[in-house]
């Protein structure tokens, strides 16, 4: 299981259900996001996403808990990322403290 395709779920459910969308979205290719799709399922053992044919319908009950997981997991590597903005930002700042300003 990788990040990538948790956000591949995520954004395919985003757009609707559509592969194409959400392929366009994450400016990749729909069988390379269909193909990770499967690969998460077959890691986790379980169907996220009813299908018609090649078709997706809707979400499995499985997949609702799984989507909602993601969408944490995702949102929490935001955060980590914006603190770590956030600090270096901050640091930063720490050195300009220190320069005298400047006059021209």
């Amino acid at each position: 299981m990788n990040l990538q395709q948790l956000r591949y779920v995520r954004e395919t459910v985003r757009q609707g259900l559509n592969l194409t969308g959400a392929a366009n979205a994450l400016f990749t290719s729909q069988p390379g996001v269909s193909k990770q799709i499967r690969e998460l399922e077959t890691e986790l053992g379980v169907d996220i996403f009813e299908r018609r044919g090649k078709r997706f319908t809707g979400l499995t009950e499985p997949g609702r808990r799984i989507v909602a997981i993601a969408e944490r997991v995702l949102q929490d590597l935001d955060n980590l990322r914006q603190i770590g903005k956030d600090f270096a930002d901050q640091a930063a700042g720490d050195t300009d403290r220190g320069s005298k300003p400047r006059i021209s």
